[in-house]
């Protein structure tokens, strides 16, 4: 083999473990992004479950309150809302506004 193609081999070579190295970043990246947005699946699904509990004719919720609406909830669930459940809590206050 020449020096001319042992230079092209080794290139492609390096080009193949650089290109691979990304491919593990990124799927890396996807995974975790996969992870995060099954936690916020759950929350968004126990927080749905929460609010079926309430009789809306007899309890107002408070859904402009964010506080208001946390404690109904942790009221409802019997324990702390987790941090994803709270974050949800965020968004729901942001888009109602």
């Amino acid at each position: 083999m020449s020096a001319s193609n042992r230079a092209v081999a080794l290139n492609f070579v390096k080009n193949s473990v650089m290109i691979q190295e990304l491919l593990i970043d990124i799927e890396m990246d996807v995974k975790d992004k996969i992870y995060s947005e099954q936690k916020n699946l759950i929350a968004v699904k126990n927080l749905k479950e929460l609010l079926s509990q309430i009789d809306h004719e007899v309890e107002v919720v408070p859904y402009e309150d964010k506080e208001k609406l946390s404690r109904l909830l942790v009221s409802l669930k019997g324990q702390a809302l987790n941090d994803n459940e709270y974050r949800m809590i965020e968004r729901i206050i942001k888009n109602k506004n």
